[in-house]
C-alpha cells in the first residue's frame, strides 16, 4: 500500500512538472526576487500633514504593482506622464484639476470603487503634485489613498519597467 502511495506521488509530480512546462502560464521553478533591503522606509516630504494619506516605500509600491490589486495615479503633467511612467497607470495632473473634483474623479479613475486602493505618485521627491492630490482625493471620500512620494525617478532607478506613450529627449 505505502509502494503504491510513493509511486502515485512521484507520477503526481511528473505530471504536474510535464504540465507547468507545456503551460502558457507557468509558474517559474526558482523565483527571482529583488533585494527588498534597497528602501530606507518611505519618503515623508516636509509638507506632509497630520491626516495626510499614508507614505509609502518602492517595496510596498512593487508589491502592489505585482499583485494588481490598487490602482496607480500619475498626478504630473501629461507631458511628463507620456514620457515614462509606471505601467497601467491613470493620469491625473493635479495641476489641471476641474472645479467638480467629484464628478472628475468619478471619470478619470473610471468609476471605481472609494474603498478600491490606491497609489498616488509624482515624478520623485522635488514633486509635491501626488501630496495634494492624494489629499484632494481623501477629501472627496476615497478612504484608500496611499502616497508613494519615491514616484516614478525612485521606480525607474530600481530598474523596474516604465511604460512609454511618447518618445521623449532626455
Amino acid at each position: 500500500m505505502l509502494k503504491q502511495a510513493i509511486i502515485l506521488l512521484i507520477l503526481a509530480l511528473i505530471l504536474s512538472v510535464l504540465a507547468n512546462i507545456v503551460s502558457p502560464n507557468k509558474i517559474a521553478f526558482v523565483g527571482q526576487y529583488r533585494d527588498l533591503s534597497s528602501g530606507d522606509g518611505p519618503i515623508i516630504p516636509p509638507a506632509a500633514e497630520p491626516g495626510d494619506p499614508p507614505f509609502i516605500d518602492i517595496n510596498v509600491a512593487q508589491f502592489e504593482f505585482t499583485a494588481g490589486t490598487s490602482i496607480f495615479v500619475d498626478a504630473r503633467e501629461p507631458e511628463e506622464y507620456e514620457c515614462g511612467t509606471i505601467p497601467g497607470s491613470i493620469n491625473i495632473p493635479f495641476e489641471h484639476l476641474p472645479d467638480d473634483l467629484e464628478v472628475y474623479f468619478d471619470s478619470a479613475l473610471q468609476g471605481c470603487s472609494k474603498e478600491a486602493p490606491i497609489i498616488v505618485f509624482c515624478s520623485g521627491e522635488e514633486c509635491d503634485s501626488s501630496l495634494h492630490l492624494a489629499r484632494n482625493l481623501q477629501d472627496h471620500g476615497y478612504v484608500s489613498v496611499s502616497i508613494f512620494f519615491g514616484g516614478s525617478r525612485e521606480w525607474d532607478k530600481h530598474g523596474f519597467e516604465m511604460e512609454k506613450i511618447a518618445e521623449c529627449g532626455q
